[in-house]
């Protein structure tokens, strides 16, 4: 067992391991009249990734030897304590930890909506603002790449972009924001303190940016009476799953880029090797995480780039410069995959507010409305349209295509979400169960 006292903010590339006794509630598989539920899994010596000590964990790989004959147990999931629960099972209060029973949800989204309400302000536009900050000054170091080929109008969007971000971000009275605020404000700068043109800087200065908006985010969690530390615990680690998501997205299509191990002298064997020992690192990396849904993504992106691994070191070998090509074939699989990955975080934020906004029993408001649709539409055309970068459809090259079970459904959730009123007006609850069926194959 953990310190009682010891907290730190779970990571998933560096799991707390901890071993506990414990109980864990079954559920049927499928409710069948007169069908008795499966009585409560007893544990000892259960291996855990924790996440709050005492009440919450994820399952490892290697949690128990009965787990693999467990639903309840599968790798990724989350399990989270019910006192109430566990004193009525045991007719009393509850001493010792081998009683504790614990609720299992299949991953990090169905266990953020499980746990209990979302705080008050997460409603409110502040931190679903400070997301849309997050994601522009992301676009902007992807495109600050790609900066000195571009002539002066596509130069004068750029700086567009970064200023019209800024100016959607309000006038600010917490110093977090305003320090954000002015690190988007400064991205747009493309002439450095010398006078000269200088994006090579952009990328440091928005990086900066994200991690104050962050610690915004983390603090607004805080601020409301109504949200559980499980909760704001739940919200910071899948915001660390998101960050790893982001951050794989940006390594590989920085590897994309016409200049990576281009063929010129200073592509040396040796530069090849260092640049195999990188991707090396990633797998072990994404290797390590097995929080669900996304852990088969990033397991297949695992395989993907340590095979693009094993090619490159062929190349050094060999100096067969022509192995480079395979190489970024499979770095463009993995980019894809992080792209649909991304699509699946935006439907699960819709998810969230969704929730929120029927727990609260609040009208849709038409602003609300408008928001959600052109999020799903965002989300339909990128599933639906080939990726520029690679100029390859989304799935072209998975081993597992599953978007002919999603797009339809992200399609009809956006029909339900625009009903007219003349047929009943938005139908909510038929939108979450199609965002619910899309979500599910990701």
């Amino acid at each position: 067992m953990s310190n009682l006292f010891a907290f730190r903010w779970p990571d998933p590339q560096d799991p707390n391991y901890v071993t506990r006794d414990l109980t864990v509630l079954r559920t049927r598989r499928r409710s069948k009249k007169g069908e008795a539920k499966p009585e409560p899994l007893v544990l000892h010596g259960a291996k855990l990734i924790e996440l709050v000590p005492h009440c919450l964990y994820e399952v490892p790989a290697d949690c128990h030897a009965m787990a693999t004959e467990t639903r309840e147990l599968r790798p990724g999931s989350i399990l989270s304590r019910n006192l109430k629960v566990s004193e009525r099972l045991n007719g009393g209060k509850i001493e010792d930890e081998i009683s504790q029973c614990f609720i299992s949800f299949d991953g990090v989204f169905k266990a953020r909506r499980g746990v209990g309400h979302a705080d008050h302000r997460y409603c409110s536009r502040e931190i679903p603002a400070s997301k849309e900050l997050v994601g522009t000054l992301d676009e902007l170091v992807r495109t600050s790449w790609e900066l000195h080929k571009v002539d002066e109008a596509g130069r004068e969007a750029f700086v567009l972009i970064a200023v019209r971000a800024a100016a959607r971000y309000g006038h600010p009275i917490d110093p977090t924001k305003r320090r954000a605020q002015a690190r988007t404000r400064q991205a747009g700068t493309l002439i450095d303190t010398r006078g000269q043109f200088n994006p090579g800087r952009i990328p440091l200065i928005c990086f900066a940016g994200e991690r104050e908006i962050a610690r915004r985010i983390q603090a607004v969690r805080g601020i409301g009476r109504r949200m559980s530390f499980r909760e704001v615990v739940l919200e910071h680690y899948i915001d660390r799953l998101h960050e790893i998501v982001r951050g794989v997205s940006r390594s590989q299509q920085d590897r994309l880029r016409d200049e990576w191990l281009d063929a010129t002298p200073s592509r040396t064997a040796r530069l090849v090797r260092q640049e195999a020992d990188r991707l090396a690192q990633e797998v072990t990396r994404l290797s390590m995480i097995v929080s669900r849904p996304i852990s088969r993504s990033l397991q297949r992106s695992a395989e993907d780039l340590g095979a693009a691994a094993e090619l490159l070191r062929d190349a050094a070998s060999s100096r067969n410069g022509d192995r480079i090509q395979l190489v970024k074939e499979r770095i463009g699989t993995v980019y894809r995959s992080m792209l649909q990955q991304e699509c699946h975080w935006r439907l699960q934020e819709v998810l969230l507010q969704l929730g929120i906004l029927e727990d609260r029993g609040d009208q849709l408001q038409p602003s609300r409305q408008l928001m959600w649709r052109d999020e799903l539409r965002t989300v339909h055309r990128i599933l639906v349209s080939p990726e520029p970068i690679t100029n390859r459809r989304l799935e072209d090259g998975f081993k597992g295509p599953v978007l002919q079970r999603v797009v339809p459904h992200v399609h009809l959730a956006g029909a339900h979400l625009m009903r007219v009123i003349a047929q009943g007006g938005p139908d909510l609850k038929t939108m979450k169960e199609e965002l619910d069926k899309a979500v599910e194959p990701l």
